[in-house]
């Protein structure tokens, strides 16, 4: 991706999702945040190079640690991407629905400051700290 571990360590890697990955990567936060510590996900999802010019394709093995979730990245081919991708469906159990509305809001942040959706300003902060 051409980041050093610094300038990543502490960034939310939302921050470098694809727009069209947004759903799918949160919806997998979501389940594995409110998991316990045995949970375990996979994601395959497109990050922002540093350079601005493209996108690098990296399959994501997921676990909670804490408060946050540990992300193991593994960068592949865009061949290897839809490959993937496909399996990762099929094996899929039914999930909850789409996290983002069409202006990326969360559903119900519309009920107030006084709910607490678990999404904050650090949502994902120690998600991509092994990227390098």
């Amino acid at each position: 991706l051409g980041y050093g571990r610094g300038e990543l360590l502490g960034r939310s890697w939302y921050r470098l999702l694809h727009p069209e990955d947004l759903g799918h990567v949160a919806r997998q936060h979501l389940r594995l945040a409110g998991a316990g510590p045995e949970a375990r996900g996979e994601l395959v999802t497109r990050l922002q190079r540093k350079d601005g010019l493209g996108w690098t394709w990296v399959y994501a093995r997921l676990r909670p640690e804490g408060p946050a979730l540990l992300a193991h990245n593994f960068i592949i081919s865009e061949a290897e991407a839809w490959c993937l991708r496909q399996q990762l469906a099929a094996e899929a159990p039914p999930g909850p629905p789409e996290p983002f509305g069409p202006g990326l809001d969360f559903p119900g942040t519309d009920l107030g400051s006084g709910i607490d959706l678990g999404v904050g300003p650090g949502l994902g902060d120690a998600i991509g700290a092994g990227l390098g």
